[in-house]
């Protein structure tokens, strides 16, 4: 038992020392996988500003003239199925509509003779406007209130005077903006 213990206090042979093992600070496959990446990311950039470009570019807004040029489109196609009565109430409701929506007058609210009086000193409408609005509500609460026969020329007439006054009040805006 003496030798066991004498060889454990011996030391023990001195090996040589290898090099130290080189270890990357990252695994190998990181390196692609961060350049792909970044190229990903400057792909989603770009394709995010080309979006982002498209969806934010100035659509003109819905104005109450194409509200109204779309809906009297749908009266004129709906002309013959409409009664003469019920042809003058859409007309007048619409052009009302346009008219409260474009220049904020309550018209909505009020009788053809208490709106042409409300204008009658206003500078919103020139004079040949407020006679053909004039012309249009007196034909139009013709055909509302006295349910008496009409022909579709009547109606027709009725519904050109409509659009006239909706094109016409928009080109004398127009050139007067510049």
């Amino acid at each position: 038992m003496t030798a066991v213990v004498l060889s454990s206090l011996e030391p023990a042979p001195l090996h040589d020392i290898d090099p130290p093992v080189p270890i990357p600070p990252y695994p190998v496959w990181i390196a692609p996988l961060a350049v792909l990446g970044i190229l990903g990311l400057i792909a989603l950039f770009f394709c995010g500003r080309k979006l982002l470009s498209l969806s934010t570019r100035k659509k003109r807004p819905i104005t109450p003239k194409d509200v109204a040029l779309e809906a009297l489109a749908v009266l004129r196609s709906n002309i013959e199925l409409l009664s003469p009565h019920d042809f003058g109430v859409e007309v007048s409701a619409l052009l009302r509509r346009y008219i409260q929506d474009e220049y904020g007058l309550c018209v909505t609210t009020q009788t053809s003779m208490e709106f042409l009086m409300s204008i009658r000193d206003s500078p919103i409408f020139s004079l040949e406007e407020k006679i053909i609005l004039g012309k249009f509500l007196e034909m139009a609460d013709l055909l509302k209130f006295s349910r008496r026969e009409t022909k579709r020329e009547e109606t027709s007439a009725l519904l050109l005077q409509a659009e006239q006054l909706v094109y016409t009040r928009n080109q004398s805006v127009a050139l007067q903006e510049p």
